[in-house]
């Protein structure tokens, strides 16, 4: 204890190899360790704030460095939070508070879950992502670009083409940034928000009561996707089950005045947590439709509304001149010419205004609220924008309620992601930093303190093996023997990451067909994936027709980036069965022309066949698979089909790079011979090669993907490639590890 307390004395020396970096090292020692990085003025503001922050972590079990400086360059930080790692104790985690450079990284638009704007048609600022991954997952290596010219605190980097391709952070993360834009005096709130943390770690709080919202326009609407989530949470949080009054399930359907049901639970003090399935901005969260018209002066005036709107946003965006929209707009819907005579009028715009503001969640809605939720989890575009001097999540914490902490994205994000995999374990006492880590991706981040923690009512030791026994096989074979399907999907999890010979693959599947758990189904199927062999084949086909919606929407996925011809038979049947699971009926839809058209169009036919009856409903079932079969193979129906024939090397270089980015989402398995040619043919540009290479990278659950490695592999050895594309394939190899 002497050792210490000593080195508590004379930690303003700072640690060898920090540059000017000033460290506090722990006054306690424990297994593992946490990290405040602060900026030196933050720090200097708010001394007292922060080392009670470090007490309160600190008597939760973590030894707590305080890491200050004026820092210059992600790479101060990055360097500091290296050389802690090679210390003891272990480190598991940090926290960045106040003034910290924001990266804002590129050419890894792979590991985001929807973000896939032009790097070169847009400006660097907003076709990067602003992302946390550069400090956490230190096994990823860059190149830096450019410090912005305007933000002094965004600074460019791209990820290597020899990096590892795929997010594995070793660390967990956490920023404490105050959105500027909402006024006052940004230390005094943090050294707030601060005290509540503490304040908070004194309680005993079991994980007991949440909110679950959909709001509209997300999973395409479908009920069975809302119905079924609620099979999940019930799995993952058992302690709030049979009592509606810890257990809400809200859609926006349920009331025009859905907004004002979310603010009223954002004020319920006995609220753990609260999940919401939106769209979002970095200003607002969208939560619902206008009330549907009564009678027909109300459609006639709906109608006219939306159309004002829609010109409106046009005029915002810049698509032309006012007049030039008006014009266009007349002649596509065929409007009386003096339709829009009162657009600019104030009764309309206000009219607009007030219809948005009830039907959103805007900044300063939040502004004079408490939110009480400790965990909140906005599955938004957006919400998360960190770098911004205005972003959502940054106003569920600085406020005077109780929230601690948001999990929220800094760019768009995927619909169809698994947003609540493995949240159950935030009941089994993990910290929410540890949970956000194990389902990394680019954009998610959480905002607020990392080490957050419910008390758990049965695994006390869970967190910490985590982290010190993550390597330890026995350890998460016995876990995987547990009646809790949470920590059963965790432990094969752990044993996945630890499968260097790729053998578990059976188990897996066996895991799939056998589990009463559809979380640990859908951990099963998702793993499986990782090995995109005749085992994942398998578990697609059976996917399709799983109980549990997700897995039956992810199966439809997984089918279309996998592309083995085993499986157009069974996407034909799940696609015609079962259209009522919207969203996965419309999946199957966009998954099918991946596949070869004349095995389809086979399929579909013989199945057409089967409906040969004269019964209204078998009619309706026929013309519906004739009406695909036109969308598959009409390409004067279906602009889109172009995109599947490969370009020549005499088309305009624009269009040649359009269709090969359309690959990107749109795997076409039948035509890799084809692009691999490209990629040897000297007639097409670099840049189209480049563009070739980097959508071959996104075959990675394609039954094809050893033989594009293999032949990559094999290409690279041609010494005349050039460097632009060389680079490329080498990123695209290393993606399809």
């Amino acid at each position: 204890m002497k050792h210490w307390i000593l080195i508590f004395v004379l930690s303003v020396i700072g640690l060898p190899g920090f540059g000017k970096a000033k460290i506090q090292r722990p006054t306690v020692k424990h297994p593992t360790a946490f990290a405040i990085v602060v900026d030196a003025v933050t720090y200097g503001k708010i001394p007292e704030a922060v080392e009670a922050y470090r007490d309160a972590l600190e008597a939760d079990g973590l030894s707590t460095y305080i890491v200050s400086d004026r820092w210059e360059s992600p790479e101060q930080v990055r360097q500091a939070i290296r050389m802690l790692v090679k210390r003891k104790p272990l480190l598991e985690g940090f926290v960045l508070i106040g003034d910290i450079p924001v990266v804002m990284i590129r050419n890894a638009q792979h590991m985001t879950t929807a973000f896939k704007m032009d790097e070169k048609a847009f400006p660097f600022i907003d076709s990067s992502v602003p992302s946390d991954r550069f400090y956490d997952d230190l096994n990823l290596t860059f190149d830096f670009i450019c410090q912005d010219s305007v933000h002094a605190n965004y600074f460019y980097y791209k990820l290597r083409e020899d990096s590892p391709q795929q997010l594995n952070p070793g660390l967990y993360s956490g920023r404490i940034k105050y959105p500027e834009d909402r006024g006052g005096d940004p230390y005094e709130a943090m050294a707030r928000y601060l005290e509540k943390v503490v304040r908070e770690k004194r309680q005993q709080n079991v994980l007991d009561c949440f909110t679950s919202f959909t709001g509209n326009a997300y999973h395409s609407e479908c009920l069975l996707a809302w119905m079924d989530e609620r099979l999940a949470l019930e799995e993952n949080f058992p302690l709030a089950v049979g009592d509606s009054r810890k257990a809400h399930f809200l859609n926006f359907r349920m009331s025009d005045d859905m907004k004002l049901y979310l603010l009223d639970e954002l004020q319920q003090e006995e609220l753990d947590l609260l999940l919401l399935h939106e769209h979002g901005a970095p200003d607002r969260q969208y939560i619902g439709e206008e009330p549907a018209p009564s009678g027909m002066a109300e459609y006639v005036q709906g109608i006219k509304a939306a159309l004002y709107a829609e010109v409106r946003r046009e005029i915002e965006k810049g698509r032309g001149t006012p007049e030039e929209i008006r014009d266009y707009f007349i002649e596509h819907y065929r409007l009386d010419p003096h339709f829009f005579d009162a657009l600019d009028q104030p009764g309309w715009q206000e009219a607009d205004s007030l219809a948005r503001a009830r039907t959103e969640i805007l900044l300063e809605d939040l502004l004079p609220l408490r939110t009480y939720p400790r965990v909140v989890l906005l599955d938004a575009c957006y919400n998360g924008s960190f770098h911004l001097p205005a972003y959502v999540a940054g106003y569920y914490i600085f406020n005077e309620g109780r929230t601690q902490v948001v999990q929220a994205n800094s760019r768009n994000v995927l619909q169809d992601k698994w947003s609540i995999e493995l949240i159950g374990l935030l009941s089994q006492g993990i910290r929410v930093g540890q949970w956000n880590c194990l389902t990394a991706t680019l954009e998610g981040h959480i905002i607020g303190d990392p080490t957050f923690r419910f008390i758990s009512t049965e695994s006390e030791n869970l967190a910490l093996d985590i982290v010190k026994n993550r390597g330890q096989r026995s350890l998460w074979e016995k876990y995987c023997r547990t009646a809790n399907p949470n920590v059963q999907a965790l432990a094969w999890r752990m044993l996945a990451d630890l499968d260097v010979q790729q053998q578990l693959s059976p188990r897996l599947l066996q895991l799939f067909r056998e589990s009463p758990y559809c979380t640990v189904r859908m951990e099963a199927l998702k793993l499986l994936s990782r090995y995109a062999n005749d085992d994942f084949v398998t578990a697609i086909g059976l996917g399709l027709n799983d109980s549990y919606e997700l897995i039956r929407r992810n199966a439809a996925i997984y089918a279309g980036k996998c592309g083995d011809p085993r499986l157009v038979a069974e996407l034909v049947h799940a696609w015609a069965e079962a259209p009522e699971s919207k969203r996965v009926h419309e999946l199957l839809q966009n998954a099918l022309p991946l596949f070869p058209v004349d095995s389809v169009v086979q399929a579909l036919e013989t199945l057409k066949k089967q409906y040969d009856r004269t019964d209204t409903f078998y009619a309706v079932r026929q013309r519906q698979i004739a009406d695909l079969i036109e969308m598959l193979t009409d390409t004067e129906t279906n602009g889109l089909l172009s995109y599947r024939e490969i370009p020549e090397a005499t088309m305009p270089l624009k269009q040649q790079i359009a269709r090969i980015r359309y690959v990107r989402n749109n795997p076409f398995h039948f035509q890799v011979e084809a692009y691999l040619e490209i990629l040897k043919d000297r007639r097409y540009d670099p840049e189209v090669r480049v563009n070739v290479a980097e959508a071959l990278g996104w075959f990675q659950y394609s039954y094809r993907k050893q033989e594009i490695r293999t032949a990559l592999e094999q290409l690279l050895k041609d010494i005349s490639l050039p460097e632009a594309v060389r680079l490329e394939i080498c990123q695209t190899i290393n993606r399809l590890k």
